[in-house]
């Protein structure tokens, strides 16, 4: 049976878990403190900051937003390749960054909400190693290095993922919208990849030419959750596919821990 640590050597990567049941079984952790790149992870706090806002009456879920040209961004998503002028709600955009990471409905909310406003309300959850530093591809400044996008650790978004299922984070509307649009997460090929096929799967991915990332919610059969964040990092790049080492690991992990 392969091992984390015999996972990681195989394809020369930087992996850091957290494995959480919230049944009471201990915990599996390998490197669950060390900061990671988020790539699209740093997503799932901005959403939760999002609904919070809608919550308190500060936003509405129905406010839209105008798209225009100079807000097309590269990489995932549709919105990229939708004319000027289309008017997405706030619960659009939310939903098009969570269940296909769409890079310009990130960054729209991003415009919205602010960054500093997102990393205050980063540091009230508690999530003391997490920040967002910039809009996607924007240009890396010396305070964004190493990181890019957004610095974490497999502790603060299993702390955060955790909150979720206990029902923590908003009330019981908000919160049901933010585990069903978890739910709706469409790239399947991480984690999901190794875990049995009757165990339901909710998260959030991240990926760059040379990292893979997965974090998430798993329930059982029986009813009892699981709670889960992996980055596998320091990668040789690699084509874009399914059978991108990183999807391949996470995998791994996956049957190895279920």
């Amino acid at each position: 049976m392969p091992t984390i640590r015999s996972i990681e050597a195989h394809h020369r990567a930087a992996i850091s878990l957290l494995w959480q049941p919230l049944d009471g079984m201990p915990a599996t952790g390998y490197n669950a403190e060390r900061q990671v790149k988020t790539a699209s992870v740093i997503k799932l706090p901005i959403f939760v900051h999002l609904a919070l806002l809608v919550e308190s009456g500060a936003l509405s879920w129905d406010q839209r937003l105008t798209l225009s040209d100079s807000d097309h961004t590269p990489g995932a998503g549709v919105l990229k390749l939708l004319n000027a002028g289309l008017q997405p709600t706030l619960r659009d955009l939310a939903v098009l960054m969570m269940v296909i990471s769409d890079n310009t409905a990130t960054n729209l909310l991003i415009d919205l909400l602010g960054i500093d406003t997102i990393n205050q309300r980063i540091q009230s959850l508690g999530l003391t190693q997490t920040r967002l530093n910039r809009k996607v591809f924007a240009p890396n400044t010396p305070d964004c290095l190493p990181w890019g996008l957004g610095v974490t650790s497999p502790r603060d978004i299993v702390q955060l993922l955790t909150a979720i299922v206990r029902g923590e984070i908003g009330n019981s509307t908000t919160n049901h919208f933010i585990r069903e649009t978890l739910a709706g997460l469409q790239d399947r090929a991480g984690l999901p990849r190794g875990l049995p096929r009757d165990w339901h799967y909710a998260g959030k991915t991240g990926s760059d030419d040379d990292l893979r990332n997965d974090c998430g919610i798993i329930t059982r059969p029986d009813g009892s959750h699981i709670v889960v964040a992996c980055f596998v990092q320091s990668l040789d790049e690699a084509p874009s596919t399914a059978d991108h080492p990183g999807l391949v690991a996470l995998g791994q992990v996956a049957k190895v821990m279920a």
